[in-house]
């Protein structure tokens, strides 16, 4: 029995080898003579005078000419089908749209800010410093003429360039440079102007003073991105935040340090005039994760704390404010401030005050830097209005709205 099956199973073996090899040998006979009848079907019915004609009506026939319905062969035409010509109505109407052309203003308002004219500003009230907001011209006050660039104009430097030098002909005023002198805000080196980083409170640099305020608050986890400096003098505590990946926008108003705005954007630096004082600043409610003042002068307890509400208005839920500067470590600094001890330790006592009516924590305070947190949220806030009377939270408005 076993051999039987063996044989049987030799047998299949042997039929299918057999089978393999046929249609090895079939398939490229077949491959073959498709292959051939294909090439006779081309040939012009399979004659060899026929492939010739099939040849010469080819290399016979020109590559400019092409067939037309009717039979006739015509040559093909390269003409563009559009021509200035076609534009002429285009421009007319473009030049009746233009608005009328405004000739260049004189080279000495170069620097004409029509919002911020020193002498109009004089017609407004000195309290809170309103004064110093914008006041826009009346109609009949409106200059027709286009503001021209200083004289000598050049390029900026690029960045990172341009947070160290910019051109003394872009921003001609060398007055910061006698009365900032000793505390490296800038200085002047033939046609161009250098900033060192220095600052009324970081006389060693904004890079240190940034390094010091590190090591209070987390600036390297992400969550702090955007930053608000208010009183920005040439704007290089915001120039040495860039590097670290936070964007600060500064303002300052136009005042005793004539170009301190202008300096900020010919750094690179984004800034603009403006100031604390009766309407909000132009930002959105949440806007920022800090806001700093260094020395900016702002009076921030008076006025029944308004500029610090304005700051938590801008604030982000928990983020930061820092402070440096009086009445800030005034047990040090009074003398040189040329102001009493009473006087700053009440000052003092008022910022306290308003920072916690508001709800404020105030984190740590080491040397010449406080800050303060805002809570995350003012429920518990609601609560305390209990106690502590003032300040009322606002009826329901848009906290979004800006001047």
């Amino acid at each position: 029995m076993a051999n039987s099956r063996l044989s049987f199973l030799g047998l299949v073996r042997f039929s299918t080898r057999r089978a393999n090899v046929y249609y090895i040998a079939v398939v490229p006979i077949c491959c073959t003579l498709f292959y051939v009848v294909g090439i006779w079907q081309h040939s012009g019915s399979g004659s060899v005078s026929g492939r010739l004609s099939h040849l010469s009506i080819v290399s016979k026939t020109p590559c400019n000419v092409s067939h037309t319905a009717t039979g006739r062969t015509a040559p093909l035409d390269f003409f563009p089908r559009h021509t200035s010509d076609n534009l002429l109505p285009l421009a007319a109407e473009e030049a009746s749209a233009r608005v009328p052309h405004f000739p260049p203003c004189h080279p000495r308002l170069s620097e004409y800010t029509p919002c911020e004219d020193a002498q109009r500003s004089l017609k407004f009230e000195r309290d809170r410093l309103i004064y110093r907001e914008r006041h826009c011209p009346e109609e009949k006050e409106k200059l027709r003429c286009r503001i021209p660039a200083p004289h000598g104009y050049r390029l900026p430097f690029r960045w990172p360039e341009s947070r160290d030098f910019a051109w003394f002909a872009n921003v001609p005023h060398r007055e910061l440079t006698v009365e900032k002198k000793n505390q490296n805000w800038v200085r002047f080196n033939g046609d161009r102007f250098h900033f060192p980083g220095g600052g009324t409170m970081f006389p060693n640099g904004a890079g240190a003073y940034i390094d010091d305020i590190g090591k209070l608050i987390n600036l390297k986890d992400g969550s702090v991105r955007t930053a608000l400096d208010t009183g920005c003098g040439v704007a290089s505590w915001g120039a040495y935040l860039l590097p670290r990946d936070i964007l600060a926008v500064s303002f300052a108003p136009r005042d005793t340090h004539e170009a301190q705005v202008q300096f900020a954007l010919e750094r690179g630096v984004p800034a603009l005039i403006g100031v604390l004082a009766s309407n909000r600043l132009p930002y959105p409610s949440r806007a920022f994760d800090v806001a700093h003042c260094s020395r900016c002068l702002i009076p921030w307890g008076q006025y029944d704390g308004l500029f610090l509400m304005e700051i938590d208005r801008v604030l982000r839920p928990g983020g930061y404010w820092i402070l440096s500067g009086p009445p800030i470590n005034w047990e040090r600094h009074w003398r040189g401030w040329e102001r009493t001890t009473k006087d700053l330790k009440a000052e003092q006592s008022r910022i306290e005050t308003i920072a916690r009516s508001l709800c404020w924590k105030r984190l740590k305070q080491k040397e010449d830097i406080a800050i303060w947190q805002k809570p995350t949220n003012h429920i518990h806030c609601r609560i305390n209005r209990k106690v502590f009377k003032f300040p009322q939270f606002c009826p329901a408005q848009d906290p979004d709205k800006a001047w």
